[in-house]
């Protein structure tokens, strides 16, 4: 095997080695966010099962019994989808592998065989001839340079193959290593995708009889429909009669023109960036109209969204502003509405208050807790509004 040969035999593989490593970087960037996403879907769950666990508490059979199912219903699904394509991602990793071991495996075998053949025609030059003599025996000083310089790279050669040997020998055992270690945690995530998809089943097992008592109770359901519906009107007259006053009454001095200028600017700043009204939960019903979530027939409609969550949560301010009233609604208890310039939230569904009308408050700040009903749902009515205009809060607090 010449030189010339064994040199670009060399490139081939290393080349192959770098190839495989760089393309190593994206499917490692590709996994380090499914695993983040894995993380935050596994939160999800864990969050959705406190709540699930407290509602189990009370027998009835509820709409909000019914939401966390559904919520949990998703977590799992999300959770199996990224599961499927970390298998699929190591599956593709597998195939590289395995092809970089066939090459490496059939380039070390060559190696060996050459050199092998490299160190019998050694063996048989020297029976022949010692290389001094070789050397010495030279007729004149430039015939005996280039028989010394013809050694010493045949000398080199010899040491190259051994490298060359050694290298893919090393290589060849961390891709085996590297195979092991894939094909165990894809393993790992096959059983996980199992165990994911038996606890899916299940929840859609108990969201089936829970659809189906509550289509029992249709009656007690639209009761609930329509006294959600008064009461959500009660809170949009109250939170428009307080607009109106508060712009009637805007007999203000230049400066707090310009306070009020400053935190609408700041408001409108944060869209997408406004931190949660409460630690955690989940939006059980988003802003707008839509189907009820078992007669599906009706349309329900919501001036904001609804957060469910754990017992006696913390409610926060959502960002700083001046609290405009306190007061109480049927349906809705506690309400809070917190003044931005143009800008107003409102929080409902309220107990044990901490502030008060006219009180500055700060963005984070405790503002109060959250009531738990006869039915053992906590949650949070929680709007937006740009003067007399409804605005969509999902779009304004950051995305979980």
């Amino acid at each position: 095997m010449s030189h010339l040969s064994m040199m670009s035999r060399r490139y081939n593989i290393f080349f192959l080695i770098f190839l495989f490593s760089f393309n190593q970087l994206f499917p490692q960037q590709s996994r380090n966010t499914l695993e983040k996403e894995r993380d935050i879907n596994l939160s999800k769950i864990e969050e959705a099962e406190k709540i699930i666990i407290e509602t189990e508490k009370s027998k009835k059979i509820t709409v909000g019994k019914l939401n966390v199912i559904n919520k949990q219903i998703k977590n799992r699904q999300d959770l199996i989808i990224n599961l499927k394509k970390d298998v699929k991602a190591q599956s593709n990793e597998i195939i590289t592998l395995r092809s970089l071991i066939f090459s490496l495996q059939k380039d070390f075998k060559v190696l060996n065989e050459e050199y092998s053949e490299m160190i019998y025609h050694s063996y048989k030059s020297r029976s022949s001839l010692d290389r001094l003599s070789f050397i010495f025996s030279s007729k004149n000083y430039n015939q005996m340079f280039r028989r010394f310089n013809y050694i010493f790279q045949y000398s080199k050669f010899r040491k190259n193959q051994i490298n060359e040997i050694e290298k893919v020998s090393l290589e060849l055992s961390n891709q085996e290593k590297r195979l092991m270690e894939v094909n165990r945690k894809q393993n790992s995530l096959l059983k996980e995708e199992v165990s994911e998809n038996n606890k899916l089943q299940k929840l859609k097992g108990r969201q089936k009889r829970i659809i189906s008592d509550l289509n029992k109770k249709q009656r007690g359901l639209r009761k609930e429909i329509n006294d959600r519906k008064i009461a959500l009107e009660k809170l949009d007259k109250l939170i428009r009669d307080i607009i109106r006053r508060e712009k009637e009454s805007l007999l203000l001095s230049e400066d707090d023109n310009i306070d009020l200028l400053k935190l609408t600017e700041g408001f409108e700043s944060n869209i997408g960036k406004l931190s949660w009204p409460v630690k955690s939960g989940f939006i059980s019903n988003r802003f707008g109209e839509h189907p009820h979530p078992v007669i599906k027939t009706v349309k329900v409609k919501n001036d904001g969204i609804d957060i469910q969550t754990s017992k006696s949560s913390k409610v926060f301010a959502v960002f700083s502003g001046k609290v405009s009233t306190v007061a109480f609604i049927p349906g809705m208890n506690n309400v809070i509405i917190v003044n931005h310039g143009d800008y107003y939230t409102l929080y409902a569904k309220l107990k044990n208050l901490i502030v008060e009308k006219g009180d500055i408050i700060k963005e984070g700040q405790i503002i109060a807790e959250l009531v738990t009903n006869s039915d053992g749902i906590t949650q949070l009515q929680f709007q937006i509004w740009k003067n007399n205009i409804k605005l969509n809060p999902e779009k304004w607090i950051i995305k979980k």
